[in-house]
């Protein structure tokens, strides 16, 4: 097969890809997905360039014959590619192909029609939203056939007057589909293995294609990006899908609710600050509040996030069964569910990369400790000191947490590929455990060091010193700097790592292919006012986001749980870090909204009920935060200086059995799914059943009295006679071979004997019936011991023969031969 591509550059290309839904003027969009295959090993090969233009970025009599090596690798990729662009086209999904700018990759738009979209919705039982009127439910797709139309009660995405065949489908649920179509091996699917030909290097993108407009209307209303009101956050979702709008909604909730904490560890600040220690009477009520806090959060998450999920129709979704990941490796077996061959790696050979994990987390967590109290010692043994203090000392170990972070987030990820998990849920879930373990080590062991080991203690034979000989001051500076330095930094690099990264590759692209080195000077020009004008220019709008990063779902979480642990786990020691994360939700919502806008591409709009693993991690956290604070409190505390160890261990477990029995009373009073969206899906269950089996809900009136009053033909027994008398069921018959063979034998014996003891009287028959006499007498020779066609015993008319009986004869017979 011989692909033709189309060559696109500038405004000649706007005008040329009619309805790819790029710009306002097409009327609709008729692609979703692209995908950016290789073409050559650099712009300035000569390849299959025919009759093609030459770029404005290329001199001309620039490109070069490539060696044979790079020839036989750009044709292995054209033939993959256009296999794969085959298979794509036969199973009905449209293409639309061309070249880059500088011709070395290949882009392909690829959608589907509505009629495809329909069937294969139907197929998949895929759920569309319903109109208002039926509560905006969602239910799964019915094609119309003679006798019932269904397809009026879905909801159409349009604003024309007589909207297009596929208005009833979002653009989220398009991507859906036709993501469905492109991986699937269904029926009428591709089948194409998107993950393995990426990993493989053939394929260099995949995502699904920005919208402009709706994207623009999102992007200018910043405000919203904060408070996240119901019509934005249900334009983000049909945009972004499920897990990406559950992670912002969170993130809404979770700086509302740290608003009046906020407020109040400011003015608990003060009064420290008045104090001169953050020990005083006002850290009991703040510890109590902080623990109620961190252990409600999460809690009353899981409500509000059940509100969203039913208004998405995600509420009542399945776990089902997931592909496996392009990395996955084993041996090839049939998935005794899909039938389908795919890599097997048995759970025993996982057992000794479990073993791995444990004993390699456990060397590092040692390793991690013993440096910071090594850090700890060389502080006091230093004989100049350090460097800027107790302050030099406190940034350079916050310094040292973030370095550390980040390593042991690549250890995590290096020891989860070894554990070889099938699914992607499976990878994270078992990802997060190791980051959580290991980063909970590195980032608060030097603060539980300093909250409950440090005081008048010491440290390889020497004694360590608190300022003021008051550890909790020391433990609130430590906070409050590891909670600052975490948030510029952090931010700092979410803003410019973007424009490194284009920088870089662009550098690297240049220098491998030949250009000319840009100096150092216009090398940071370019990144601090993101003037990428020579790397994007003139290049189209889907070529420009393939150059675009991927959303990382996972790093956002993580970056938020761990600063959830500074403000929750020592706040008693430092109330004003509230306002620090107060501060720092509210930037990091705006600079990763402006970044999943601007730096990234489309993800994938994946399906999620909730968002979980994170929210039983941030459960996890909300019970170390209340045990941590309550245990400051009693055990490290002046307030309870005097008390002694037994009533303080009577104390903190008197506290921590309030807490859970507030959290059992939460429970109960307020369930995790309100009762209102409980009501409303069973509401939209029924108006789903009604609409779908086209059932008419009339009212309930009694015409009883219109009725005729006859007498009903009904028979009433006086007791049910079908009843058994010993009360039990009728058993069902079974098969017994032998015991039927018994019985078959016995009856023939049986009837044997009883016919040869058999013995014909004969008899005087009525006047009318003699003339027929001789005739049966006739018969008696040659049919003796044949059974008659008649209702009664044998008789004399059996001796007739069987090939006379038909129905008249049959019928004088019977008036003949009737035994009395």
């Amino acid at each position: 097969m011989t692909m033709q591509y189309a060559k696109l550059d500038g405004k000649d290309a706007k005008a040329s890809l009619p309805g790819d839904g790029f710009y306002p003027e097409h009327r609709r969009r008729n692609y979703e997905m692209c995908m950016v295959f290789r073409c050559k090993t650099s712009k300035f090969v000569k390849f299959d360039e025919g009759d093609a233009p030459i770029s404005d970025f290329q001199q001309p009599g620039s490109l070069i014959d490539p060696d044979p090596e790079a020839l036989k690798t750009m044709q292995m990729w054209k033939q993959r590619r256009e296999a794969i662009l085959k298979i794509l086209e036969n199973c009905g999904l449209r293409l639309f192909c061309y070249h880059s700018r500088d011709r070395d990759e290949i882009i392909v738009k690829i959608g589907a029609p509505p009629q495809k979209l329909r069937d294969t919705a139907a197929r998949l039982k895929y759920k569309l939203k319903l109109k208002y009127q039926y509560l905006n439910a969602y239910a799964e797709y019915r094609h119309d056939y003679p006798g019932r139309v269904v397809s009026h009660i879905y909801q159409t995405h349009t604003q024309d007057d007589y909207p297009d065949s596929d208005a009833i489908f979002r653009t989220l649920d398009k991507i859906n589909l036709v993501h469905h179509m492109i991986t699937s091996k269904d029926k009428d699917c591709a089948g194409i293995p998107v993950g393995d030909y990426m990993l493989r290097g053939d394929l260099k993108a995949y995502f699904p294609l920005h919208e402009v407009n709706p994207l623009a209307e999102m992007r200018a209303n910043t405000r919203a990006w904060f408070l996240m009101p119901e019509d934005f956050a249900n334009k983000f979702h049909d945009y972004f899908g499920d897990r990406i709008s559950f992670y912002f909604l969170f993130m809404s909730f979770y700086w509302r609710w740290l608003v009046p904490l906020a407020i109040f560890g400011v003015f608990l600040q003060v009064i420290d600050l008045l104090a001169h220690s953050p020990d005083n009477i006002t850290a009991i009520p703040f510890c109590i509040l902080m623990s109620v806090w961190s252990t409600f959060l999460p809690y009353f998450w899981r409500r509000q996030e059940a509100k969203y999920a039913v208004g998405w129709g995600s509420l009542d979704l399945v776990d089902t069964l997931e592909r496996c990941r392009p990395e996955h490796y084993g041996d090839m077996r049939l998935n005794p569910v899909t039938s389908q061959v795919e890599p097997h790696f048995d759970f025993k050979q996982r057992l000794k990369f479990y073993a791995l994990s444990a004993t390699t987390m456990t060397f590092t967590a040692a390793i991690t400790v013993a440096l910071v109290l090594l850090l700890c010692l060389l502080r006091h043994r230093l004989p100049g000191g350090v460097p800027g203090g107790l302050w030099g000392f406190q940034i350079f170990m916050a310094a040292f947490v973030e370095v550390a972070n980040y390593l042991l987030t690549k250890l995590a990820q290096k020891l989860t590929q070894l554990e070889n998990h099938r699914t992607q849920s499976e990878h994270e879930t078992h990802q997060l455990s190791k980051v959580m373990v290991l980063k909970f080590v590195c980032s608060y062991c030097v603060l539980y060091y300093a909250a409950f080991f440090k005081q008048h203690q010491y440290l390889f034979g020497t004694k360590m010193q608190c300022w003021r000989d008051d550890c909790l001051l020391d433990l609130q500076w430590q906070l409050g700097i590891f909670l600052v330095f975490r948030i510029i930094v952090q931010n700092f690099f979410e803003v410019l790592a973007p424009k490194v990264k284009m920088w870089w590759r662009s550098l690297y692209v240049d220098s491998r292919q030949g250009a000319a080195n840009q100096s150092v000077t216009s090398m940071l020009h370019s990144m601090i006012h993101n003037h990428t004008s020579i790397e994007l220019a003139n290049m189209s709008q889907a070529e420009q986001q393939s150059k675009k990063d991927h959303y990382d779902y996972f790093a956002n979480f993580d970056d938020t749980l761990l600063t959830h642990g500074f403000t929750t786990f020592f706040a008693v020691a430092s109330p004003w870090v509230c306002l620090a994360a107060l501060f720092s939700c509210l930037l990091e919502m705006a600079i990763k909204m402006r970044s999943l806008f601007d730096n990234h591409q489309r993800p994938l709009p994946y399906r999620a009920r909730n968002n979980e693993p994170w929210s039983t991690a941030f459960d996890i956290y909300g019970v170390l935060a209340a045990s941590t604070n309550i245990t400051l409190l009693i055990f490290t505390s002046k307030e309870y200086q005097t008390w002694t160890f037994t009533e303080k261990l009577v104390l903190f477990i008197y506290l921590e059995h309030m807490i859970i029995l507030a959290r059992l009373a939460l429970k109960v009073i307020f369930p995790e799914i309100p009762r209102n969206v409980e009501l409303l899906q069973l509401k939209q269950d029924t108006m789903v059943h009604r609409c779908l089996e086209n059932i008419k809900v009339e009212p309930n009136e009694d015409f009883s009295m219109f009725r005729d009053q006859r007498a009903s033909n009904i028979q009433v027994f006086d007791q049910d006679f079908l009843d058994r008398e010993d009360g039990s069921e009728e058993k069902e018959p079974e098969f017994d071979f032998e015991g039927s063979m018994k019985t078959l034998l016995k009856g023939m014996k049986e009837e044997s004997a009883r016919l040869l003891s058999l013995k014909v009287e004969p008899r005087r028959l009525p006047p009318s019936q003699r003339r027929i006499a001789p005739r049966l007498s006739g018969m008696a020779p040659r049919a003796r011991g044949r059974t008659c066609a008649c209702a009664t015993a044998r008789c004399c008319a059996c001796l007739a023969p069987r090939a006379l009986w038909s129905a008249r004869g049959a019928r004088a017979v019977a008036r003949v031969c009737t035994l009395e």
